[in-house]
C-alpha cells in the first residue's frame, strides 16, 4: 500500500548539476589532478565529465576508467618513470613512446573511449593543420598517447593519416572544447608552468621560455571560458620532475579543498534556482 504525502507537503527531485572538468596539460605538474580528482571524490561531488589535455588526459582517462585513484598515486610516486623511455633514433621524436602506451593501456583497462564510466574526451593536435583533433570514440591509449606527445620529445602518433602531436599545443586547458560537453558549470584545472619562474642560462632555457609565454597568453584565453578556475601554486616544479609527485599530488589536493565551498555554494544555487 501507498503512502500518501501528508498535505501540504510536496517531494522535491533535487537536480543534480552537470559538471564537466577541463584538466590541461604541465607534464609531472599536472599529478596535481589527482589531488584534485581525491577530493572531489572524498567530497562526493558528482562529475560528468572530463576534457583531458596532455596529463590532464592521462589523469582524466585512469580515473574515468574506474582505477583507483589512491592506487595511482602510489603507483606515479614509486614509479622508476626512466624506465618507460624507450629512445629511438631521432627523426621526429627522441622517445617512441611504446612503453608509456603500455603503461596507459594497463591503467586504462584496455578500454574503449565509449566503454568508459563517465563521459571523457582526449584532445590532440594536428602537425600538418594545426587543427584541435578531439577523440570522443575509440581505444583509449593511443588517444592518450597521442595527447601526450610532447613536440621534439615524443615521436608523434600517426592517425587516420595525420600526425599528432601534444593537445597543449592548442588547448593547454581544454576549456571551449569542455563547452562542448553542455554542462551546467566548467571548472578548469590549470597546472601549467609560470614562465616568470624559469631562470635563463641556456640556449634550451630561452626556448622553454618562449613556449611558456605562449601558452600562457593561450591558456589566459581558455579559462576566460570557464565558471570556475583551479590553479595548485606549484611554484618551480618543472614539467620533468617526475620524482615530485607526492608533492604535486598534495598540493592539488588544498588547491580543491579551497575550492569546494564555492562550488557548494554554486551547486546549492543552482539546486534552489531549478525548483522554484
Amino acid at each position: 500500500m501507498l503512502n500518501r504525502p501528508k498535505e501540504g507537503v510536496r517531494a522535491v527531485a533535487q537536480k543534480t548539476p552537470k559538471i564537466i572538468l577541463a584538466l590541461g596539460g604541465g607534464g609531472a605538474r599536472g599529478f596535481a589532478h589527482i589531488g584534485v580528482l581525491q577530493v572531489f571524490e572524498e567530497a562526493s561531488l558528482k562529475i560528468s565529465g572530463i576534457v583531458g589535455t596532455s596529463m590532464g588526459a592521462l589523469v582524466g582517462s585512469t580515473y574515468a576508467a574506474e582505477t583507483d585513484l589512491y592506487y595511482l598515486a602510489r603507483l606515479v610516486d614509486a614509479l622508476g618513470w626512466e624506465s618507460l623511455i624507450d629512445f629511438r633514433l631521432p627523426t621526429l621524436g627522441l622517445i617512441d613512446g611504446v612503453k608509456v602506451q603500455t603503461l596507459i593501456d594497463l591503467l586504462t583497462k584496455g578500454k574503449k573511449i565509449e566503454e568508459l564510466s563517465l563521459p571523457f574526451w582526449a584532445v590532440a593536435t594536428d602537425l600538418h593543420t594545426g587543427e584541435e583533433i578531439v577523440f570522443k570514440e575509440g581505444l583509449l591509449a593511443p588517444a592518450v598517447r597521442a595527447s601526450i606527445s610532447v613536440p621534439g620529445i615524443f615521436h608523434p602518433v600517426e592517425y587516420n593519416q595525420r600526425i599528432l602531436v601534444d593537445g597543449a599545443v592548442v588547448a593547454g586547458v581544454p576549456v571551449s572544447i569542455a563547452r562542448q560537453m553542455e554542462g551546467d558549470l566548467v571548472i578548469a584545472v590549470n597546472v601549467g608552468f609560470d614562465h616568470t619562474q624559469h631562470r635563463i642560462n641556456n640556449v634550451f632555457d630561452v626556448l622553454s621560455k618562449v613556449q611558456d609565454i605562449m601558452g600562457n597568453r593561450l591558456d589566459r584565453f581558455q579559462m576566460e571560458l570557464a565558471d570556475l578556475t583551479i590553479v595548485p601554486q606549484l611554484g618551480n616544479i618543472g614539467t620533468m620532475h617526475f620524482h615530485r609527485a607526492k608533492e604535486c599530488i598534495d598540493i592539488g589536493r588544498k588547491a580543491a579543498e579551497a575550492a569546494l565551498p564555492q562550488i557548494k555554494t554554486w551547486i546549492q544555487k543552482f539546486q534552489q534556482e531549478k525548483n522554484e
